[in-house]
């Protein structure tokens, strides 16, 4: 008799744990993906309650209208948290605030009764809830007239049948007021070109945006403002014209939807046959909003369509210019650091034989430590021209090395028309002889961003031994288009 109560006892223990398994998995689908810390509490409590997000939490509140809502959630979880139950939201007082504001260090003010509503101070949890939404009515314009302080709705969890969790039961909202506001999602300067002969004719769609939602139809008005310009060159050393006003369609009104929060504002660009060539700007800026609780947001309501009209050019009409001493330059010349050297002079570069080079300085061998620039190779040419190649040859072990550490990894190409003011063409690095000795690299044809250069600079960023800031070359050649 006692052997058979013992294995009912067994039979029943084994019952029960196989019961709270099976709650425990139901609980665990019921919950799906729990990625609020909700596991932690599957096998220690029946039933827990805490805010998902607690502690201080800010809230964007637009103003659009006096009145705003947001809401916060409270988990239910546990073994077995599938029943009926109720807990209390409540406002944490005055004084109690006080109270935390000195064990934490914080300097929290109560929002007064005024400014908010609770939808409800009381949530219940039917057995199929795992969670509820805690909703809160806030009043903008009450907000505005506080004075400046860290005001805080503070939000604590009480009277509940379900165990409460103490460190996840309180939440601090704080409402931050925004003006709403538009603005374009690219700006500043983008660029575009447009070649002879080619596609002269294009769309530049530009998509204006709000940060929240859209519950309004109103318009936003666009303008062509030439100080954009001005301010950009000024700015930028640069010598863009306007655009002119043959060259573009812009529809100024661009128009809101309630329910999307975008709009598309689109220029149609059309070059004539008679353009001259050249750098061309449309300035474009997002000037005003039909509603009046809209700002236009600065740093971002400006967008420089930058367009280069360019000359085309067929390969056939490159062609090749000797290059002479008086025309090449350097900013790393190792014979301005040490003794002439034959083997790394710069005029090797231009002597038609590979087995001699150019080797910039670099900051070992006693030269200047503080050398910090990227070595370059510039050429100078007679006049102005409006395309060009070039190719190199890498240094040969005739030069005295059996290795091509010197060799350019990456080339920065710029040109200029002045010599002074330089503007990045093309990065390279696909293609370039990496490590080989004796190789030849040729560029493609390339067409400055002004349509016209006279001096070109052909700057390494690294070679192959990635602390010798430093470049090696056996020959430059140079092709170039009238």
């Amino acid at each position: 008799m006692g052997g058979n109560f013992v294995n009912q006892q067994k039979e029943n223990c084994m019952k029960n744990n196989i019961f709270k398994i099976i709650i425990f998995f139901l609980a665990l689908v019921s919950l799906g993906a729990c990625d609020d810390g909700c596991e932690d509490y599957l096998d220690q409590y029946e039933s827990i309650l805490y805010f998902k997000n607690n502690g201080e939490q800010h809230v964007t509140i637009y103003d659009t209208s006096n009145e705003a809502s947001c809401e916060f959630t409270v988990i239910r979880a546990g073994y077995n948290s599938k029943k009926y139950s109720t807990v209390d939201v409540s406002v944490l007082d005055a004084v109690n605030i006080q109270i935390y504001n000195a064990e934490n260090e914080t300097d929290y003010k109560l929002l007064p009764d005024n400014c908010f509503k609770l939808e409800t101070p009381t949530l219940a949890f039917e057995d199929t809830d795992n969670h509820k939404k805690v909703k809160a009515f806030f009043y903008i314009d009450k907000i505005k007239e506080l004075d400046e302080a860290n005001y805080i709705l503070p939000l604590v969890l009480n009277n509940s049948s379900d165990d409460i969790n103490i460190d996840k039961r309180q939440i601090f909202i704080v409402p931050d007021i925004v003006t709403p506001y538009l603005y374009f999602e690219k700006s500043g300067y983008q660029p575009y070109k447009a070649e002879e002969g080619g596609e002269t004719s294009f769309d530049i769609t530009i998509p204006i945006s709000m940060p929240m939602e859209n519950n309004w139809d109103f318009d936003c008005t666009l303008k062509i403002n030439p100080e954009l310009l001005t301010a950009y060159n000024e700015t930028n050393h640069a010598d863009f014209e306007l655009l002119p006003d043959n060259c573009y369609t812009l529809a100024e009104k661009v128009s809101f939807v309630s329910g999307k929060s975008t709009s598309i504002a689109t220029v149609k660009i059309n070059i004539p046959d008679d353009l001259k060539f050249g750098k061309y700007m449309l300035p474009i800026e997002l000037s005003e909003c039909s509603m009046p609780t809209f700002d236009i947001k600065e740093g971002v309501n400006t967008y420089l369509a930058g367009i280069v009209y360019q000359k085309h050019i067929d390969i056939t009409e490159l062609k090749e210019i000797k290059l002479t001493e008086s025309m090449i330059s350097s900013n790393a010349r190792t014979e301005d650091f040490e003794s002439l050297d034959p083997r790394t002079q710069l005029v090797n570069i231009i002597d038609g034989d590979i087995n001699t080079s150019f080797h910039s300085y670099w900051a070992f061998h006693g030269y200047p430590s503080d050398f910090s620039e990227f070595p370059y190779i510039q050429v100078e040419l007679p006049h102005v021209y409006s395309g060009f190649k070039f190719s190199y040859i890498t240094r040969t072990a005739a030069n005295g090395s059996n290795n091509g550490n010197a060799n350019p990894q990456e080339l920065n190409i710029y040109t200029s028309e002045n010599g002074i003011d330089f503007t990045l063409l093309k990065t390279l690095s696909d293609d370039l002889p990496l490590s080989e000795m004796g190789a030849t690299y040729e560029s493609e044809l390339m067409v400055p961003m002004s349509g016209s250069f006279r001096y070109l600079r052909i700057e390494s960023t690294h070679s192959k031994e990635s602390t010798l800031n430093a470049i090696a070359i056996a020959e430059l050649n140079l092709w170039v288009a009238e």
